[in-house]
């Protein structure tokens, strides 16, 4: 793992490099994902589709889904995202 020093600005942000987001498939205006482990921030790319309905593959044991497919399918259409200014 490859280890850098990077700022933190009076906001609270912080610029990752392009190196390190090109190498993670980190899109300019896209999201990423947090992750707090121990001391350790951990920075990851969005989750796919296909890789969140893999992951909640057997969390609905029975019962009825309280949300509507297509709204959840909007989270990953890209023409409905749009970057924040």
């Amino acid at each position: 793992m490859t280890e850098q020093e990077v700022f933190i600005d009076d906001k609270g942000r912080i610029l990752i490099p392009k190196k390190a987001r090109e190498k993670i498939g980190l899109l300019t205006g896209g999201k990423a994902r947090l992750k707090i482990e121990k001391e350790k921030l951990i920075i990851m790319p969005p989750i796919s589709p296909e890789d969140f309905i893999q992951e909640m593959e057997g969390c609905i044991k029975e019962g009825t889904p309280t949300i509507n497919p297509l709204d959840l399918k909007k989270i990953w259409d890209p023409k409905t995202q749009r970057p924040k200014k």
